[in-house]
């Protein structure tokens, strides 16, 4: 692996990622400091005959769509350059740019409704309960992400298809039973077509949950590279780590609402034009007291997937008691996605949810002399 060229390649797509997210941050300001965007929204709802908490209600949703949108907008040109340009000219990629502009535009547009959604749930509690609100907001962020990740697999069953290799398959079932997860399936996953990259991953929870592995992986790797693969998302299957992210993510909503509420309800709104966080125009405020907090948060989001990452790595050394597979494996998909071998400390703090490659070798070693 080509650890210059690696290190080259994340600096490059940290620095446009910031940019982005300054243009982000840009949008919200400005919408705080001009409130012309809210009082449109809520003018326009006007002329509807709708009871007044109903149009603060949709007013919020609409008004956040558009932020969002605009926001979105802004940040287009360094989001093009960190996940198009930067990843083609890396060779992470082979999508065309027709391809990657019509699944932004299909992200954009499901993230924008997601939002909305959002907000109109958020305003809605806070019309409900002013005093408790955040609570039943950051309850409602709960039911969301375990619907969201639920639904994971059907978003992408047009993209999966069951494991077909006999061999293979029989092998990753005697896996499954021999670690008591028989119920759990193995489908393939076509990624071909836009990527290189090697790729598996545990999606859905409950009766939903699949293990998925990328026709990449199953292309170029070893059977036992791949078992070893697969006893990793087994480990985060069986140690519940999709709930662990779905709650530690539904702790910082919590956290976030709690906050706008003890800040927001203190700060002098008035002279921002606001009458409080029930208007319309505390939108871009919320979200930027939300956005601070998850980016505080970040550190201790990212300390716990990494923990889950060095236990699920634990775990499929145990299963499978083959070090030599588990090594070359991850060398290999570390150097398809030119992961750093040793990223600055700082760096591998706030922006990284996996440990470092070398950590990962010397953590395997450690394990596998103990077994």
């Amino acid at each position: 692996m080509n650890e210059g060229k690696a290190a080259r390649f994340h600096r490059l797509r940290r620095r446009s990622r910031r940019l982005a997210f300054v243009a982000r941050a840009g949008v919200l300001l400005a919408a705080v400091g001009w409130g012309y965007p809210a009082d449109f929204v809520s003018a326009a709802l006007s002329v509807a005959v709708l009871p007044d908490a109903v149009r603060v209600v949709l007013g919020a949703g609409l008004f956040t769509a558009a932020l969002f949108l605009a926001s979105e907008l802004l940040a287009l040109p360094f989001v093009f350059h960190a996940d198009f340009l930067l990843e083609r000219r890396f060779g992470l990629s082979r999508q065309s740019f027709g391809g990657w502009l019509l699944g932004q535009g299909q992200v954009t547009a499901m993230r924008m409704a997601g939002w909305a959604a959002g907000a109109v749930a958020v305003y809605a509690a806070i019309g409900i309960s002013p005093d408790m609100w955040w609570r039943l907001a950051g309850a409602g962020w709960l039911v969301a992400g375990a619907a969201q990740a639920s639904l994971a697999s059907a978003m992408l069953a047009r993209r999966t298809r069951p494991l077909e290799r006999p061999a293979l398959r029989a092998r990753l079932e005697a896996l499954t039973r021999r670690v008591g997860a028989p119920s759990i399936a193995i489908h393939e996953w076509r990624v071909g077509p836009t990527s290189d990259a090697a790729n598996a991953a545990v999606v859905g929870i409950g009766p939903s949950r699949r293990i998925l592995v990328s026709d990449t992986l199953l292309d170029d790797y070893s059977d036992e590279e791949i078992e070893v693969i697969i006893a990793h998302e087994i480990g985060h299957h069986v140690h519940w780590d999709m709930w662990q992210a779905i709650f530690s993510a539904a702790a910082v909503a919590l956290a976030a609402f709690w906050t706008a509420d003890t800040v927001l309800s203190a700060a002098p709104l008035s002279l921002l034009g606001v009458e409080g966080l029930w208007d319309v125009g505390s939108v871009p405020l919320l979200a930027l007291v939300y956005g601070a907090v998850s980016i505080a948060a970040a550190p201790m989001v990212n300390l716990l997937s990494r923990w889950q990452e060095r236990r699920a790595d634990r775990y499929a050394l145990r299963v499978t008691g083959n070090l030599e597979a588990f090594v070359s494996g991850l060398r290999r998909v570390s150097a398809q996605y030119l992961a750093e071998e040793r990223p600055p400390r700082l760096v591998e703090w706030f922006f990284h949810s996996h440990p470092s490659l070398a950590a990962r070798m010397a953590g395997a070693r450690a394990a596998a002399s103990k077994s």
